[in-house]
């Protein structure tokens, strides 16, 4: 009998977590309408705003229609200007110099990106703007510099690893490794097959991606700080020479194929959709906003790069719309801050873009059949 009553009891937890967490869910997923603005904004008229970007990111489709519905909107003009990666640093060196006008607003990916523009004495602190609580946690994380909300990320939130065609793979009947063996494993039988296994953009130094595995090398915070303050460098790391190992060791055996120092951006979308290799260190969101080919024909693995042995995921890098404190046009430059962060505007903005949620109350995108597969 006692047997019995606790089986009964364990069936009624479990029946008792599964409908609260169906419920948890619902609710999570329910989309909120916003048919009005959510914050005051639109309160400057008759401003032209001048944002600097890197080119091409202030193309994407939902920055378009953001600043071109803040247009509509209002009466005020938006002067984005787009420089090349190697530009960016050079006009704002002049621009803090005081040789160029600074922009009044300056979007770039924050934390180191942005040490040489001095931000505490450049960029606005927005710890304190109403929009900062409907950040998400993962969002958020990317906002901080010593220990102020530098920015607003206004972006798509991606999740890197490495793209691997399921196609090749189903062909030549080989699984999703779990572990480094099996992934060099899994490199050797593409290449005895005649594909080339990861394509490396080496020539993009961005590319390298080397990052990936750092977050598992620097779990003790002082070994972080220490390296950004020069106090050590990577040779002082140990995990990092088996970095180093997996980069050599993958050329020497050919994975990465021949010639693969003059790869850089623009090959990737060609050379994935040519099939000739089989898998790419990058991010979901890539397969949806440069890639050529059927996005669908790829899935989303660990990053497998000497360490941790069962491979690491990387969470999103956002871009931060900044707003340089000093500009004549600062009221301006906050009310299209404001007028960003509005669930209002920004789910209009992002509507069908596939990302996983910036805003707490971002409702209309999507996330990634890549990332939706391993959530």
């Amino acid at each position: 009998m006692e047997e019995i009553a606790i089986k009964r009891l364990l069936f009624i937890l479990i029946f008792t977590l599964l409908i609260a967490g169906c419920q948890k869910t619902s609710e999570i997923n329910q989309k909120k309408v916003f048919n009005e603005p959510q914050y005051e904004w639109g309160k400057v008229s008759e401003q032209t705003l001048t944002i600097w970007g890197v080119s091409p990111d202030l193309d994407r489709s939902y920055i378009q229609k953001a600043c071109q519905r803040y247009e509509d909107l209002t009466d005020n003009h938006l002067e984005i200007i787009q420089y090349k990666k190697d530009e960016i640093n050079n006009q704002m060196e002049k621009a803090l110099n005081g040789e160029i006008q600074m922009p009044d607003i300056l979007v770039s990916y924050g934390g180191t990106n942005i040490d040489a523009y001095h931000p505490d004495e450049n960029f606005y602190d927005f710890t304190n703007a109403e929009w900062v609580n409907d950040l998400t946690e993962t969002s958020i994380n990317q906002t901080v510099y010593n220990g102020k909300i530098i920015g607003l990320p206004h972006w798509e939130s991606s999740i890197s690893g490495t793209l691997y065609n399921k196609k090749i793979f189903e062909k030549y009947n080989i699984e999703v490794p779990q572990t480094q063996k099996e992934f060099m494993q899994v490199c050797e039988k593409l290449l005895s097959q005649g594909i080339t296994p990861l394509y490396l953009p080496a020539k993009e130094i961005s590319m390298l991606l080397y990052q990936f595995p750092l977050d598992s090398i620097v779990k003790d915070s002082q070994v972080l700080s220490n390296l950004n303050h020069n106090k050590i460098s990577y040779t002082d790391i140990p995990e990092f020479k088996e970095i180093l190992n997996w980069y050599k060791t993958m050329a020497d055996k050919g994975y990465f194929g021949e010639g693969y120092l003059d790869n850089d951006w623009d090959t990737m979308s060609p050379a994935l959709k040519s099939e000739n290799y089989a898998m790419l260190l990058c991010w979901d969101t890539w397969l949806y906003t440069d890639f050529e080919g059927d996005a669908d024909d790829f899935g989303l693995m660990p990053a497998f790069m000497g360490v941790p042995e069962n491979g690491t995921f990387e969470g999103p890098n956002m871009n931060l719309f900044m707003v340089n404190k000093k500009s004549e046009k600062l009221e301006g430059a906050l009310d299209f801050i404001t007028f960003l962060a509005d669930p209002y505007n920004y789910n209009v903005a992002f509507s069908d873009i596939l990302t996983a949620p910036v805003f707490k109350n971002q409702a209309e995108s999507i996330s990634t059949p890549q990332y939706l597969e391993n959530e």
